[in-house]
């Protein structure tokens, strides 16, 4: 007989020997298993020493936990639980025994095995959110997952697969791992079964306890050695939850779990169950019957009782659930019992709002017929027994005040202000602090809602007020406005333009000379002339008889003199206007990219400096450059200042980073106002004196592209694409290689255009055509057909037409004879 049927001899053997107390299997189950492999067991073997013990009433749990305490290895242990399920033993229970876990600690090893009971598969359901308490089943986190790290709760009733921590200490050191099977019994190895079903873990307790003192521990009846005893590993439970839960049916959950718990599993009430009156149902009885709003309003966690085996969850429909809605702090719907009033759905919902009216409010009712609407004043409060289905409305206070004054204008506080009993307006702009030194003290004036609100306008002499003269007193929602001398006067303002550092308005004073303003402006800049500034200043009485009269009056000041002799006291709305000095030219700029030997920046030397004239700076061009089109790029609109091309160009050609010298980021950024112009660069250098070589502006760019010796072709053609150039090929070879035109292409209107910007079409002349010359880097654009519907002239109405004709020619040949 090889090892490992010996193993399997010796353990049936000692497991049918220790089940029946014999002590002769000691010798037997001393031996280590450590070293089995059941792979090397046949099904056979297997499943008749299995049938042998299972006739003797060892369950499957007791069984792997035997191996492993005679050191089979766990990847073993579980090569066997699934070897043995071929002979009816239930996957199920592999989850429990197939994966065991014997730790000497338990504190360091999860108390309940079966994971897939403490966190049940919840799923999501509509909810009416405005329900009140709803909210509370709708997280999707198990914060309401039953805490299995807590000390043995008291009164805790044993049953099935339950697991019970023994520990031995004190003259004797050991540590018992046993759990209930499902007759009941544990089984404590030299000691044999031991019934605990139904016991409470007290119970239990003293009984193990005296069943050990009575076998092998005699010393704990002496104190020398002591028993300690908690649970470990714990059962799983089947609760059934009826009635009006979301989730109705039974659930298989942990023995640890309470009502709040699988309440929360169970998705809790529908939207038509009760939260007010859950009922506990224990051995057809009636345990308890639950108030959820105990705990959403208090946290009261009397009602959340531990759930035992075969309990019964019901959740009737509810009785009376109202509608509160308005100004207060909760909002939502909230369920009655019998003799609760309105006070109490007040309390549930936190109370009124700040700004809520407290007075009445408005109750929505439905009668058997039809609808009602009832007020409710605030001393019937406590007394109002709302019904099913009411509506009940808190308003909102009024937006307006009972005793509000508004202050404005040239005092010391303006602002907001509380009508007292008899204030009159000198009272009023007294508690203000008075008023301020620009006070326009000739007139004020008062806004005022007269009768049936309709506006009135008073106004007052603020020193006849002052005087007591006149005494004005004051009603709600007055708006008084106290003047200041400011305010009758316009700002006046001059406006300086031209070659300054920073032009524009600037705030005009008594005595403001030329020479402060251009200093505020930051000083006339390097092209600005100051012996030649314009000043433009306002007529105030012109004379309008003559056709041809002085509507300006203009003044030229030198400024160039340091002294302060050519100064000028400014005027409210003078425009000045700073000239540039005559012969002041700024550099003018151009730019060359592309296929040249030296890129970059080149200076207009002469006022009419061309194209070749660059060219040649450039140093000529590449070997691999299209000498035969030049693409010109000139400003074209005016929002890009001189100052912001300098910089950008600047950052262009002088930029460390190559990719600001690529064209994607001209495009973007210098040429959004620039403006392409063709050149034919061929004549240009033929002919220097040609149109096509183009005296050059300020800030020109110039761009010469590569060679590609391609062809694109765009359009109404099959295929679009790009076709290497071929020397003296025809606009119709390119057409066959896109795959010719499409029924939509319009055929004459065929367009070559050339690298530099020109397009030339198809011709026509009678019967024939002329087509244009592709060269390389052309683009042949083939157009589509007008899309206008024609309508084609019928076989009919050809008839009519040449019979027509026919009798004309008729009529012109009888004329004729």
């Amino acid at each position: 007989m090889n090892f490992n049927l010996r193993f399997l001899f010796i353990f049936f053997c000692s497991l049918l020997f220790s089940f029946n107390g014999f002590s002769q299997a000691n010798s037997l189950m001393a031996q280590n298993l450590a070293s089995v492999e059941i792979d090397n067991l046949s099904d056979e073997q297997i499943s008749i020493y299995y049938s042998k013990v299972k006739e003797n009433g060892l369950s499957d749990q007791d069984i792997f936990r035997l191996l492993q305490d005679k050191g089979l290895p766990r990847d073993q242990v579980n090569k066997l639980a699934t070897r043995l399920s071929n002979f009816g033993f239930q996957k199920t229970d592999l989850k429990k025994t197939g994966d065991i876990e014997l730790a000497t600690d338990a504190s360091k090893k999860d108390r309940y095995e079966n994971k897939d009971a403490t966190k049940q598969p919840r799923q999501e359901m509509e909810t009416d959110l405005s329900i009140f308490g709803s909210d509370l089943f709708t997280s999707s986190s198990l914060v309401f997952e039953p805490n299995l790290r807590i000390p043995t709760p008291t009164g805790y009733i044993l049953g099935p697969d339950d697991e019970l921590v023994i520990n031995v200490f004190g003259f004797s050191e050991k540590t018992y791992n046993v759990t209930v099977n499902e007759e009941g019994n544990i089984y404590i190895p030299q000691v044999g079964p031991l019934y605990v079903n139904g016991l409470s873990i007290e119970q239990a307790s003293a009984k193990i306890r005296n069943k050990l003192a009575a076998t092998i521990y005699k010393a704990i009846n002496s104190g020398q050695t002591s028993v300690q005893i908690s649970l470990g590993k714990i059962r799983s439970i089947r609760v059934t939850v009826i009635g009006e839960a979301k989730k109705p049916g039974t659930l298989t959950v942990s023995s640890l779990t309470t009502l709040f718990n699988l309440l929360y599993l169970c998705g809790g009430p529908s939207d038509f169950g009760s939260y007010r009156s859950i009922e506990l149902i224990r051995g057809n009885e009636l345990k308890r019957k639950v108030d959820l709003y105990a705990f959403l309003l208090k946290g009261d966690q009397k009602d959340n009782l531990l759930l035992q085996e075969g309990d019964v969850i019901r959740i009737p429909y509810y009785k009376v659930r109202v509608i509160l809605n308005g100004n207060v702090k909760r909002k939502g719907k909230y369920e009655l019992l019998e003799g609760e009033s309105f006070g109490n759905v007040l309390g549930f919902s936190g109370g009124f709002a700040d700004d809520a009216y407290k007075g009445s409010i408005t109750v929505y009712q439905l009668t058997e017929t039809e609808r009602k609407i009832r007020n409710v004043s605030k001393e019937e409060y406590d007394r109002y027994k709302p019904g099913s289905s009411d509506s009940i409305i808190v308003g909102k206070l009024l937006e307006r005040y009972e005793n509000k004054l508004t202050l404005r204008g040239s005092v010391v506080r303006p602002g907001e202000y509380a009508l007292t009993q008899n204030l009159t307006l000198k009272q009023l702009i007294e508690k203000a602090g008075g008023v301020n030194e620009d006070v326009y003290s000739r007139r004020g004036s008062i806004s005022r809602l007269g009768f049936n609100n309709l506006p009135i306008q008073l106004s007052f002499d603020l020193d006849s007020v002052f005087n007591n003269l006149v005494n004005i007193p004051l009603h709600k929602n007055d708006d008084i406005t106290i003047y200041s001398i400011f305010d009758l006067k316009p700002n006046a303002e001059v406006n300086i333009d031209g070659f300054i550092s920073r032009p524009g308005k600037y705030k005009w004073a008594e005595n403001l000379s030329l020479a402060d303003v251009v200093l505020a402006a930051g000083g006339i800049t390097e092209p600005g002339d100051p012996g030649n500034i314009e000043i433009a200043r306002r007529i105030e009485n012109v004379d309008l008889s003559s056709a041809n009269h002085i509507q300006t009056q203009v003044f030229t000041i030198n400024l160039s003199d340091s002294s302060s002799r050519n100064d000028i006291r400014l005027k409210p709305y003078d425009v000045i206007n700073v000239r540039q000095r005559p012969g002041f030219l700024s550099q003018r700029t151009v730019f060359v990219e592309g296929m040249v030997v030296r890129p970059g920046r080149y200076t207009l030397q002469m006022s009419n400096e061309k194209i070749s004239d660059i060219l040649a700076k450039a140093g000529g061009f590449l070997p691999n450059a299209d000498t035969s089109a030049l693409l010109l790029r000139r400003l074209s609109k005016k929002s890009q200042t001189q100052a912001d091309r300098e910089r950008i160009l600047s950052k262009l050609f002088n930029a460390k980073d190559d990719s600001l010298k690529t064209t994607t980021y001209i495009n973007k950024e210098l040429l959004k106002d620039y403006g392409n112009v063709s050149i034919d660069l061929a004549t240009a250098l033929r002919d220097q004196y040609s149109p096509e070589n183009m005296s050059l502006e300020d800030g020109d760019i110039i761009s010469i592209e590569r060679n590609t010796n391609l062809v694109k072709v765009n359009g109404e053609v099959y295929f679009p694409t790009i076709i290497p150039f071929k020397e003296n090929a025809g606009l119709d070879y390119y057409i066959e290689k896109s795959g010719s035109y499409t029924p939509l292409a319009r055929k004459r209107g065929t367009l070559v255009i050339y690298p530099n910007g020109k397009a030339k079409k198809v011709g026509s002349f009678l019967f024939f055509k002329s087509y244009p010359k592709v060269v390389s880097r052309a683009e042949i654009f083939v157009p589509q057909k007008s899309t206008s519907n024609k309508q084609k002239i019928s076989m009919g109405e050809w008839a009519v037409v040449l019979s027509s004709l026919a009798i004309i020619a008729n009529v012109i040949i009888s004329i004729r004879k």
